[in-house]
């Protein structure tokens, strides 16, 4: 990374102007790579597999496996993750990510082999595929950071203003994609800066409405092929959260004029996947409810499940239903208040239920009643929601959508305990209201099982 600062004299980084992958392409990239790269090491393993129990590797012997490139969604799936360009770049991160991915399908399949008929899952092949999966995606995705990492596809980009937003905005820049070259411009060098830089994108770092002489010369930039970028806009696609101290009423009402958009099918869709998920979920908890009813009664008694009002969509109240983590009578002194991190009232059986996320297992019913989603923010209690709409900006836009048993907030950011940990997840529900889709409702009910997995709850 070089950052050159214009203020003093723009040096120049490169003298040809090269486009570069934008976030969402570096993402489709990956993906298809992830995809060609499982292909290939499903059909090697079925070959190699062919080689060892002396079969003939013909396309009769491979069609009759077929059922074995299911594997290659279920790696595409568990990468999704990893498909930002901050990952990819990174070996760490690319590695930690392919083991976690490698470590949870293999528990997947364990538990597959568990319940299917003997010799329904010849186990070898398993191996193989795992083992060949991850050797070749390594190996791609080692070549996708050497190749992107050079310095002819080194991004270049243009920060216009100065003091502490240009400073944030080179920040994110490095934070999102650390093989970039940045050049902090003043507003009277800008057409220069991107002229002697090379740069592709520029970014919009001022306070206020850009002046005439300014917005002449983004107009210049735009003429040229040059992405505009506003400091909002960076947060947002570098963050995933939507930067509430960074955006006015205007903005909040223009973004989500599509995104909260009422439409029959959508609502349809949603609904009907939140109920079939519900009676998924109700369908395999049977077997664990009554070992945690047990827990509970053995260590503290009744009642085993919990009711509390919480605030729903529009504002609207309803019981949320969980299995008590806490003591009887938890705010019978204090009154509503934060759980802290290592709050006394929670039982050693609920503390084990909240790392789990399985005290929340009774949700499913509330998502049935139509009082929750499966996915969606996090359904607060009225007394915390009335104080937080008087302290953070727009707190009340969360409200635009069905509470969720889990969301694109609980995900990143576990749990709120004050009030700049409940703004910072407001920035994630603002994110996922204005983005929101099933495939990143898909995506969400992944990570989660990633948290239960990792016993990373609260």
């Amino acid at each position: 990374m070089e950052t050159t600062n214009a203020r003093a004299g723009v040096v120049a980084v490169s003298s040809t102007a090269r486009r570069t992958l934008q976030a969402s392409e570096h993402r489709i990239l990956l993906a298809c790579g992830d995809l060609i790269a499982a292909s290939v090491a499903v059909a090697l393993a079925i070959w190699v597999w062919s080689i060892t129990a002396g079969f003939p590797f013909t396309p009769a012997f491979l069609a009759r496996r077929a059922q074995w490139f299911l594997a290659v969604p279920a790696w595409v799936l568990v990468l999704l993750p990893s498909h930002n360009v901050r990952t990819a770049l990174s070996a760490r991160r690319t590695t930690a990510a392919l083991a976690r991915g490698m470590a949870l399908l293999l528990a997947v399949y364990l538990a597959t082999y568990f319940y299917a008929p003997p010799r329904a899952l010849p186990r070898l092949v398993a191996l193989y595929i795992l083992w060949e999966g991850a050797l070749l995606l390594l190996a791609w995705r080692l070549w996708y950071l050497w190749f992107f990492s050079r310095g002819p596809y080194l991004r270049r980009v243009v920060v216009v203003g100065g003091g502490s937003r240009a400073d944030t905005a080179s920040r994110l820049l490095r934070e999102a994609q650390p093989a970039t070259r940045i050049v902090v411009s003043g507003t009277d060098r800008l057409v220069d800066s991107v002229e002697e830089s090379g740069a592709a994108d520029v970014v919009l770092a001022t306070d206020g409405q850009p002046d005439d002489t300014l917005l002449d010369a983004l107009l210049r930039c735009q003429e040229r092929g040059l992405r505009i970028v506003g400091f909002a806009q960076l947060y947002e696609e570098t963050l995933q959260r939507v930067p509430v101290e960074h955006v006015d009423r205007e903005w909040l009402l223009t973004s989500f004029a599509e995104a909260i958009s009422t439409r029959d099918a959508s609502r349809i869709v949603k609904r009907a996947f939140d109920i079939a998920g519900a009676l998924g979920g109700l369908v395999l908890s049977v077997v664990a409810a009554p070992v945690i009813a047990a827990a509970i009664l053995l260590e503290d008694g009744r009642p085993v499940i919990f009711r509390q009002t919480r605030v729903g969509r529009g504002g609207a109240l309803f019981d949320i239903l969980k299995f008590r983590t806490m003591v009887r009578d938890a705010e019978k002194d204090e009154g509503p208040r934060w759980a802290a991190a290592d709050d006394p009232r929670v039982t050693r059986a609920g503390r084990f239920l909240r790392r789990t996320r399985l005290d929340e297992l009774p949700n499913l019913l509330n998502v049935l009643r139509g009082e929750m989603s499966l996915v969606g923010p996090r359904p607060e209690r009225p007394e915390l929601v009335a104080m937080l709409e008087q302290q953070v900006p727009f707190y009340r836009t969360r409200l635009m959508a069905r509470p969720g048993l889990t969301g694109w907030a609980q995900v990143n950011r576990p749990y709120g305990d004050t009030v700049a940990g409940a703004s910072e997840k407001l920035e994630y529900d603002l994110y996922y209201l204005k983005h929101r889709t099933l495939a990143f409702d898909l995506w969400i009910l992944l990570k989660t099982v990633g948290t239960v997995l990792g016993l990373k709850g609260r």
